[in-house]
């Protein structure tokens, strides 16, 4: 299986959200680092692309040797009839299959990043040839997949139903390896060729000049455009129903993806009759037991399709069918946006979305572990009496390994950062990784659960531990030639240690980089792994995938996509970075993850940004130590001033839909203020352009007097009239008195540092010594209007952002607070 992973997440150790500001800075206050082309220190990072680029192709060549080591297995070549201790592999070809399976997902990644980094940082026409080759070499590699996965792809797939059209080729068997071979074509066919494909779009529009060409004209601003939820929720509402209508027909394990295969499954009829099951195996299946409280039901289109409507698929899709109709009809109005948005009265840091999610959630998986428990009859291996004919612990082991599935697959789509997907749900991808992390424990706990009950079983059997470690099985108890036994336990105790030990927080925190790429690597292992080992896998994973993948070919386009760096800036320990992307919209308080292959070739980092009137987008950076990658990163810029290569990945976040409220109150510590500044600007210019917006109040508790200095564009309204200075600080600048929110300044500044200041021309803004009291200026700010009306949005500091939320839920108004470390 071939997936794509474009650059590591943010290391949350080293994570500061950061404000891009609507003007320039003062003269005063810049230090303007003069333009270094081509200097030695960046010459000397232009190799490391290629080094990266040169593992991949490694990379894929042990997987390619892997490969053929697994082919020449006498499971692809014998043709029958078996003795009873036939197998089909041993030690040699085994490995070869798990050198295929780790080998070939990074290289193609590896490869990807590093002739991507070619094309930013190589500024001549080798970087974009050399991404051309590698994209052209995708789409050709994808095409020629397609000779194993023919078999299968006589009919598409999926409009396989005449059993006279599609017969079985003579001399080949599914379970000869044909099925494998297949899904591996098809799998190659579909991941490289729209990889390869979005590779040679960007070249196109870099040659074209289509790319630069939309630099400059356009002003790049933010603004926030109402998406239309319903279009795309019903779109993802007929998606999930064409693929649930596929899983009740096509057969459950990939062994069967051939034409014939697929035509005999899509006429098969579900029955209670055991009988009919035993002696016409061609024709019935008896997918329950006798005392199941739910059965299976046939939908009979014609002779040669009859849809099995099993329960278990039919509650997983349908949590997915009724959670996209209950999001888009409460989002429709905005008594129901705010009511999902609304605080649970106990459970403050929680949602009554959240808390709705979580209910259906755990409602579909009860559901679905029960019916494998209790009703499924696996491998019809029912044959009467009052038992299951597995024995208890084999029970609980299958019904826990398809629990484990269903976790897998849900644990994807948090994930994800795709837009449109969030736009539905009215999430975003910082905002549910506490759902991925819950999920995730979930299906590990699942997974130890299975395997546990697996060796249970196997002692009982008195076949430990040679059941377990000898590859091939040694006196197996069951399944002798199912090589994904051995290959899924290998794999399993590799995610344990890599998505279990390395993810406690205390670990991850300090050892974030090598947490992370195990994660990667442990998600390549264990999806192929999965969907060749477990019994309908493929149902409920693939959907989940699709999406993924969709995301990663967006995100590649977007990270690919022509950025030119306009200027950088170093004062102290800040940046200002400021570029033009040639695709790039965002919505005020959104970030984007950046990446600079002078300083990382893989790390990415978030950062806030806006629109600047100049019409290029800024970012402001801070330090957070000398060996950090920010602090890296002041060095980079004071040597080489703008001369280095910028990739941009986003936008990322919840665009707010801002004019459900008629107040907001943003309440920021720090460096926090970046996503309210954002907002704040974006409010009162709409304020001033439109006519009408919320108001907005700013409060802003800061120390750092070179942190006031660079956001003075908050209210000097293009002019130089407020600075940091010597000057004592009047105790009384601004005083005002009126609770009406409108009559309260729009920014308040609370100074907790030894430096003073001087804002005797501003009358919109208010200073005070002392830390920020939020419960008593919110109160303040909010005045006489409605709580209910009111959206109060934290940034910094935990314990602010604790004092500002309970404010907040205590006045009955809105509460979002914007994740200062992710």
């Amino acid at each position: 299986m071939l997936f794509l992973f474009i650059g590591p997440p943010i290391d949350d150790r080293k994570t500061i959200k950061v404000y891009t500001r609507t003007q320039g800075p003062p003269q005063r206050m810049s230090v303007h680092t003069p333009f270094l082309p081509q200097s030695r220190y960046y010459k000397e990072h232009q190799l490391a692309p290629l080094g990266l680029a040169a593992g991949g192709v490694m990379s894929l060549g042990i997987a390619f040797m892997g490969l053929a080591w697994w082919q020449s297995a006498d499971y692809f070549h014998h043709q029958g009839a078996y003795d009873s201790n036939w197998v089909g592999y041993d030690v040699f070809t085994f490995v070869g299959l798990l050198l295929f399976t780790v080998c070939s997902s990074s290289g193609v990644t590896l490869l990807y990043v590093g002739v991507s980094a070619l094309l930013h940082t190589w500024h001549n026409s080798l970087g974009v040839v050399a991404f051309g080759v590698v994209g052209s070499a995708f789409t050709a590699v994808g095409c020629l997949g397609m000779a194993w996965g023919k078999e299968t792809m006589r009919c598409l797939g999926v409009f396989c139903f005449d059993t006279k059209n599609y017969v079985e080729v003579p001399g080949l068997r599914p379970e000869a390896g044909i099925g494998f071979l297949s899904i591996v074509g098809i799998t190659v066919f579909f991941s490289l060729v729209p990889m390869g494909l979005t590779m040679l779009l960007q070249v196109a529009l870099r040659v074209t000049g289509v790319d630069r060409r939309w630099l400059a004209p356009r002003l790049q601003q933010l603004d926030v455009n109402r998406v239309r939820v319903v279009p795309l929720a019903a779109s993802a509402f007929v998606l999930v129903l064409c693929w649930a209508f596929i899983t009740f027909y096509i057969p459950n394990s990939w062994e069967y993806f051939s034409a014939s295969r697929i035509a005999k499954n899509a006429q098969l009829r579900a029955t209670t009759n055991y009988t009919l099951c035993q002696t016409a195996l061609d024709q019935f299946t008896c997918p329950e037991l006798p005392w199941s409280w739910v059965f299976t039901r046939n939908w009979e289109w014609s002779n040669m399709v009859v849809l099995k409507m099993y329960p278990s698929n039919m509650f997983f899709f349908a949590y997915f069918l009724v959670l996209l109709l209950i999001v888009t009809a409460m989002r429709a109005s905005r008594s129901g946006r705010m009511f999902l948005k609304r605080r649970l009265p106990l459970l403050w840091d929680f949602t009554w979305g959240e808390a709705g999610f979580a209910l259906l959630t755990v409602t579909m998986l009860l559901l679905f572990f029960l019916y494998w428990i209790q009703c499924h009859n696996f491998k019809m291996l029912f044959t009467g009496g009052n038992d299951a004919g597995i024995e208890v612990a084999q029970l609980l082991a299958r019904s826990l390994g398809q629990l484990a599935v269903a976790l897998l697959s849900l644990l994807i789509f948090p994930s994800i950062r795709f837009p449109l997907l969030h736009c539905i749900l009215g999430t975003s991808w910082e905002s549910s990784i506490w759902v991925h992390k819950v999920l995730g424990y979930g299906m590990l706990l699942a997974t130890v659960g299975h395997m546990v009950a697996w060796y249970v079983h196997y002692g009982q059997m008195g076949k430990l531990p040679r059941a377990i470690f000898s590859i091939p099985p040694t006196n197996p108890p069951l399944n002798v030639d199912n090589f994904t036994v051995p290959l899924v336990s290998l794999t399993a105790w590799f995610m344990l240690v890599a998505m279990g030990v390395f993810a406690l927080e205390p670990v991850r925190r300090r050892f974030f980089e090598l947490f992370y790429y195990l994660h990667v690597l442990s998600f390549y292992m264990i999806i192929p792994t999965v969907l060749w080992h477990a019994a309908a896998a493929w149902e409920y994973l693939l959907p989940g995938l699709m999406v993924w993948f969709v995301d990663r070919l967006v995100r590649m386009h977007r990270s690919a996509s022509r950025v030119e760096v306009v200027s950088a800036v170093a004062n102290g320990s800040f940046v200002e970075l400021s570029f033009c992307h040639a695709t790039l919209r965002a919505a005020p308080g959104q970030y984007v993850f950046v990446n600079i292959p002078e300083l990382s070739l893989l790390q990415w980092h978030p950062f806030s940004l806006s629109s600047p009137r100049e019409g290029c987008y800024t970012l402001h950076i801070e330090s957070a130590g000398e060996d950090s990658w920010t602090g890296r990163l002041v060095k980079l810029v004071g040597k080489c001033g703008r001369g280095f290569s910028l990739s941009v990945d986003g936008p990322c976040g919840r665009v707010q839909e801002f004019d459900d409220y008629r107040v907001v109150v943003l309440v920021a510590g720090g460096i926090g203020v970046t996503p309210c500044a954002a907002i704040y600007t974006h409010l009162r210019r709409r304020r001033a352009e439109a006519g009408w917006a919320p108001a907005v109040t700013l409060l802003w508790s800061v120390r750092d007097a070179a942190l006031v200095s660079m956001m003075s564009h908050l209210w000097s309204d293009g002019e130089e009239a407020y600075l940091v200075s010597a000057d004592p600080l009047g105790s009384d600048v601004v005083s005002h008195s009126a609770s009406f929110a409108g009559e309260v300044p729009p920014l308040r500044l609370f100074v907790t540092g030894g430096f003073e200041c001087s804002s005797a021309s501003q009358k919109n803004v208010a200073v005070s010594t002392g830390r920020l009291d939020a419960a008593a200026e919110i109160f303040r700010a909010i005045g006489d209007a409605d709580p209910r009306s009111v959206l109060v949005f934290a940034c910094g500091p935990a314990g602010l952002v604790r004092s500002a939320r309970d404010a907040a839920v205590s006045l009955g108004a809105s509460f979002h607070d914007e994740k200062f470390l992710l």
